[in-house]
């Protein structure tokens, strides 16, 4: 959003990231928070077996976005036109975005581990708060550094928007592999008794 033509879009969709992370987990701890999340009780396997569900959903995403690869399909990367429709959105559409973005595995994955760690809701709930800025501070020296130095900024926006029409598909299949094996792997050892 920052190299589009309208970069203002990007404080709104930092607004949407940092609320929906926040509201998505505080959801499942006030949702779950009652019940036993000690690591031998059955709401904590069937934390951990979501986990890894979503662990196998993302592989199959990845092995999707692989497939989708321009040096397997042999066709010339372009931009891709959500690239194109960023420039042109109202600033609701990108607070939209910001706040249903990829981001929803791992809210789930700290809202689990918030639960796992039976602290008090009140403290789940502050440490999830915190996790919310913490991610936002990132995207937002970004947006700040963009404000301040235009120029420099524009420069390497311009080198991320070529990469991303180039390699948008291997990036993606990257993440979510990452991501689905970060879970699994959580899953199964929280399964396991660790």
């Amino acid at each position: 959003m920052l190299a589009s033509g309208r970069p203002s879009n990007s404080i709104a969709w930092l607004a949407g990231w940092g609320l929906s992370t926040f509201v998505c987990g505080a959801v499942i701890v006030l949702f779950f928070g009652g019940y036993d999340f000690s690591k031998a009780g059955t709401p904590s396997n069937a934390a951990c077996a979501a986990q890894i569900a979503i662990g196998v959903l993302l592989i199959v995403a990845a092995a999707r976005f692989w497939r989708r690869r321009p040096a397997r399909t042999g066709r010339v990367p372009e931009q891709p036109r959500w690239m194109t429709r960023i420039g042109t959105m109202r600033p609701i559409w990108a607070f939209l975005i910001g706040a249903f973005w990829i981001n929803t595995a791992l809210v789930v994955a700290a809202g689990v581990d918030a639960l796992r760690s039976e602290v008090p809701t009140g403290e789940a709930l502050v440490v999830l708060a915190l996790f919310a800025l913490v991610t936002m501070s990132v995207q937002g020296a970004l947006i700040l550094y963009a404000y301040l130095l235009p120029a420099r900024a524009s420069v390497g926006l311009g080198r991320i928007r070529e990469w991303i029409a180039r390699n948008q598909e291997v990036a993606l299949a990257v993440i979510a592999a990452a991501l689905a094996v970060w879970l699994a792997a959580k899953g199964v050892h929280g399964l396991r008794g660790g």
